[in-house]
């Protein structure tokens, strides 16, 4: 490619890498289908959807009141609430926001390869083919699922493309962190550092760019980048995983034929909505391509690039030999990610780069770049499960059962998150219906019903998570059902119907409904005796809840309440809710002390008595301060340097 730009030919190349893929998930929507399987259905549909609900009120999507007893938005990396990709969700329905998100990835993907190839100087027909091996194989096919990967994934590219422009590096640092997946962005900018700094030899200058790119990144994304680090700091994993978590999900060596096709794979373990930690395949003919590439390189880059995969084999065995476990175990950074198998990107640009090469300067690489093409669509059509569009806008009867209980939170038996059995009576869509109706993750919050738990986010602050392992760590129901009106719940879902103390049957819907019976105490007042015997932490004796004095607690925003009563006598005022770092009381007393590790309790006199609470966190104020600064300096220096290129 000419320094110049894009020729006709490129531009027409570039236009098809749009084209197909869009052409693709249109005839699915137009066909009344969508993906919905796994990830997709139980964490990426309420993120997406809860922030475009707020959008559409007129509210930063800052606070979560329904997953987790409260948690804080504005701070979750993954929902990618302040990603520019996200305003299909909030102009359509989720289920065409979705089919425009999937297929704008796809093409940005392959176009951002087709330009890193030829800008490296591979022909135009050789860098088709490697662009379509990155954007259409499997590592891109099982991510479909997985909005934050494929984000992700889709900037990695760009990486490379702008490895020397230090400003156009930052600009794809940060929308790379901002879609979502923190871990993969490291990894592929330190794959994309690797490669650019071998292909140059300046290390030197290498580093200095990429630190100024670095840097410039953190302040453009720092409305989320400083949020996030408060959440991390106070979450279960702020030190990280145990071994045993990370360690799940790794490759075995005879797993390594994954890489080539789904032909030469037991047809088990082809299944990407299942084992898409696994799901790598280059394809048939891209392997004999990269196989042709490899034979031709000068010894210094085959050793470079035997290199680069081996290392990249060794992280992905995991925890399937000594050498891959000590690697996991011992450095520092693997301990925040999940899982060896998800590292398996980091062979997308060597795979590329050796099938750009194999077909270089043959008379035969249109035909070869088609025939990728051909094989890889062939494969694709079937990787995932699909279910009719109107799947996302169905509420189902569950919703409805705990809407008839009432406004308060509710529970969800440890038993029902691990039962993901469908009912399949009716045929796949009923099965598929019946996943979305069971409301696992987080998928209860796009109907705005708050739970106490949840599962799927792995920066839960410690203290929910905490009052969560011992609620739903007791030993029977009827010891659960005694702690619920502590948290604020008004029901229970369980599998199957129960008998216990403190619960009254109201109905079956998919799961079995209970009422607590006891008041739910999201705000309350407890005597002296009571209040002062309320321990901060659990495990100890709880007063008697039905002696408690539940009050209004009336929200005028998921970050905003009041809480109001009269007293006759000094007590305390319990407040079932997690008032973590950025919140604000009104008026502005002190004296809230913890109570039941996620909640707060403080001493109250005699007489009428008013509070507000509001979330207004500091790190997002100070993050979104930064990131306007940040921006409007690069536009100040880059309009600086036009008038003077124009003078």
């Amino acid at each position: 490619m000419s320094p110049a730009g894009l020729g006709r030919r490129d531009a027409a190349v570039l236009a098809g890498a749009a084209a197909f893929p869009a052409a693709a998930f249109a005839a699915l929507w137009a066909a009344g289908r969508t993906f919905f399987w796994g990830d997709l259905l139980y964490l990426h549909f309420p993120w997406r959807v809860l922030t475009a609900q707020e959008a559409v009120a007129g509210r930063l999507p800052l606070w979560n009141p329904f997953n987790y007893l409260g948690m804080p938005l504005a701070a979750e990396m993954q929902c990618a609430a302040w990603h520019p990709t996200t305003l299909p969700f909030h102009l359509a329905g989720f289920a065409s926001g979705l089919a425009a998100f999937q297929a704008g990835h796809v093409a940005l993907t392959a176009a951002l390869w087709f330009l890193v190839l030829r800008r490296w100087g591979f022909g135009r027909s050789a860098s088709a083919a490697g662009a379509v091996t990155a954007s259409l194989g499997g590592l891109a096919v099982s991510r479909l699922l997985f909005l934050n990967h494929m984000t992700a994934l889709a900037f990695m590219p760009a990486f490379l493309l702008f490895a020397e422009a230090p400003g156009l590096l930052a600009l794809s640092l940060a929308l790379s962190f901002l879609g979502g997946y923190p871990t993969m962005t490291v990894g592929a900018a330190a794959a994309a550092f690797v490669i650019a700094t071998a292909r140059s030899g300046d290390v030197g200058a290498a580093l200095r760019r990429w630190a100024w790119a670095g840097l410039l990144a953190a302040g453009f994304s720092a409305v989320l980048l400083l949020p996030a680090l408060e959440l991390l700091r106070d979450s279960k994993r702020g030190g990280g995983m145990a071994a045993e978590e990370t360690l799940t999900w790794s490759f075995a060596p005879r797993d390594l034929v994954q890489f080539t096709s789904p032909l030469l794979i037991p047809k088990a373990d082809y299944d990407p909505g299942v084992h898409w930690t696994k799901t790598s395949y280059l394809g048939l003919i891209p392997c004999a391509a990269a196989a042709l590439g490899a034979a031709g390189l000068a010894p210094a880059a085959a050793a470079g690039a035997a290199a680069y995969a081996a290392g990249t084999v060794l992280v992905i065995l995991g925890g399937t030999n000594p050498v891959s476990t000590a690697l996991w175990t011992h450095l520092p950074p693997l301990r925040y990610v999940r899982y060896p198998g998800n590292m398996a990107y980091l062979l997308l640009p060597l795979a590329a780069l050796l099938v750009a090469a194999g077909l270089h300067r043959k008379r035969w690489a249109p035909w070869a770049a088609l025939a990728v093409f051909v094989e890889l669509a062939c494969y694709a059509p079937g990787a995932h499960l699909t279910a009719p569009r109107a799947l996302w806008t169905d509420t189902g009867p569950v919703v409805d059962a705990l809407r008839a209980v009432g406004t308060e939170r509710f529970a969800i038996s440890p038993r029902a998150l691990h039962w993901q059995r469908a009912d399949a009576r009716g045929g796949p869509d009923a099965a598929a219906y019946d996943v979305k109706r069971r409301l696992y993750g987080l998928s209860n919050s796009p109907y705005r019903l708050e739970e106490v738990g949840g599962f799927g986010e792995p920066l839960v602050p410690d203290r929910q998570y905490a009052f969560m392992d011992h609620l739903f760590s007791r030993r029977s129901v009827a010891e659960a059902a005694a702690l619920l009106p502590w948290a604020g719940a008004a029901a229970l879902v369980t599998p199957e119907p129960v008998t216990a103390a403190g619960l009254v049957p109201a109905g079956t819907a998919i799961w079995a409904v209970h009422a607590v019976q006891a008041p739910a105490l999201r705000a309350a007042w407890l005597s002296e005796a009571d209040g002062a015997a309320l321990p901060s932490a659990l495990g100890a004796h709880l007063p008697n809840s039905a002696r408690a004095r539940p009050l209004t607690l009336k929200r005028r925003g998921p970050g905003s309440f009041s809480v109001s009563g009269s007293f006759e006598r000094p007590g305390w005022l319990y407040l079932a809710e997690p008032l973590g770092p950025g919140w604000r009381a009104s008026p502005a007393e002190p004296g809230l002390e913890p109570a039941l590790s996620a909640f707060w309790k403080r001493r109250v006199p005699a007489g009428p008595f008013t509070a507000g609470f509001r979330y207004e966190p500091g790190s997002f104020t100070l993050g979104l301060a930064l990131t306007l600064a940040s921006l409007a300096a690069v536009a100040v220096w880059y309009h600086s340097r036009l008038r003077r290129r124009t003078w």
